[in-house]
């Protein structure tokens, strides 16, 4: 194992080009075990945990939370053993992708009025919340590393009154800024219309409420609606989209993405390849992705792909909603609440409980007659109990 050991901006997927430093997650000097996550980067597609590939101690931060920094960019240096600051200084200066090592923060000098704007350390983000603040970058000493300015920096000149009454305005970045472009895009471009069914779910409450006697996977309503999903993509194998900007694309297996609220953002992982997988294996599959979802150990590839999202909002009370589609999948399935209805039996007033699902399709690729018999074939496999 090497005495010294770079930390990188990782490319996670073809397609990634820069990271943002979201949180790190260890302060310099922590013992780390491999595996042990060190910072979360944040790409346009999600944010994600980078682990330590080596047991060490982290020895220096060099990039800051809200910095914006192409992939293969040296972010921080950990050791395997003792090492003096000459030593991470020279280590910094030998793998620095663009610029000479920067001096110790100690030898630093304070920024003065007659600087160059240009030659401050200041990341590309922290420079445009200064310039919405009105802030003068070459009036603020940084703290940090070499006499960069930090967040902190930036607050604290904001507070001593040099934004004066000016308001920040915070723009969109990285995976909230995609999800806003591609939800703007999708209502812009694609012609949704909308298939309303209340689902009878007693039957499959009483499965569950059986279920739970039961060892294995918990089983959940969501879990059921996926696997309905499924199943009716395979009876319905001309549903199976997507709608590229090239052309239109026939998808040979049944994958299935489900709606997940990470707290600060909302990613639609994909189930793959459920067709013909048993409930149990379904829910087995769901719950390790909404899991790996939450934990930030998400891949780009667990998001692509995918005919049709499953979005339940039913669990905070929403009743029933209309969804956006989200390209270049050709259809979301909205969930409500699950409720109780007075209905007429036998001629006779009876208590039942629905769930209201309402199916957003893209009517470039799929007619009203065909989506609607796709939701019912959803709702007659959960009311006939078939899962």
């Amino acid at each position: 194992m090497p005495k010294l050991m770079p930390i990188t901006i990782p490319k996670w997927g073809i397609e990634m080009e820069r990271g943002t430093i979201a949180e790190w997650r260890v302060a310099p000097g922590a013992v780390v075990a491999k595996g042990d996550e060190l910072v979360d980067i944040e790409t346009d597609k999600i944010v994600n945990s980078f682990e330590a590939v080596d047991d060490g101690v982290l020895v220096r931060i060099i990039a800051q939370e809200g910095e914006e920094l192409d992939v293969g960019t040296l972010i921080g240096v950990m050791a395997s053993e003792a090492v003096s600051d000459e030593e991470v200084d020279a280590f910094i200066a030998a793998n620095a992708s663009s610029e000479p090592a920067p001096a110790p923060a100690t030898a630093a000098a304070p920024a003065t009025a007659t600087a160059s704007a240009a030659a401050i350390r200041i990341s590309p983000a922290l420079r445009r919340k200064a310039e919405r603040l009105s802030l003068d970058v070459t009036t603020i000493a940084g703290s940090g590393y070499g006499g960069r300015i930090l967040r902190d920096d930036i607050e604290a000149a904001r507070k001593v009154g040099q934004a004066g009454q000016v308001s920040e305005l915070r723009q969109l970045q990285g995976a909230q800024k995609t999800i806003a472009e591609r939800m703007t895009l999708a209502k812009q471009t694609i012609p949704h219309f909308y298939l309303h069914r209340d689902c009878a779910m007693d039957i499959v409450l009483a499965f569950l409420e059986a279920a739970k006697t039961g060892t294995g996977v918990s089983i959940t309503v969501n879990h059921i609606l996926v696997h309905a999903v499924a199943q009716a993509l395979q009876k319905y194998p001309e549903l199976n989209l997507n709608v590229l900007p090239n052309g239109i694309r026939h998808l040979d297996s049944a994958d299935v993405a489900i709606a997940v609220d990470t707290g600060d953002s909302l990613l639609t992982p994909v189930v793959r390849d459920i067709g013909a997988a048993a409930l149990p294996a379904v829910a087995e599959a769901a719950t390790n992705l909404v899991e790996r979802t939450r934990n930030k150990r998400l891949s780009t590839g667990d998001l692509d792909g995918g005919a049709i999202t499953v979005s339940n909002l039913g669990m905070l009370g929403v009743t029933s909603f209309t969804a956006i589609i989200n390209p270049p999948q050709v259809m979301i399935l909205a969930v409500g609440a699950i409720q109780e209805h007075v209905i007429l039996k036998d001629g006779k007033p009876e208590l039942a409980r629905f769930c209201a699902l309402t199916l957003a399709c893209d009517h470039r690729v799929i007619n009203g007659a065909n989506g609607a018999r796709f939701l019912a074939e959803i709702c007659e496999t959960i009311e006939a109990g078939s899962i």
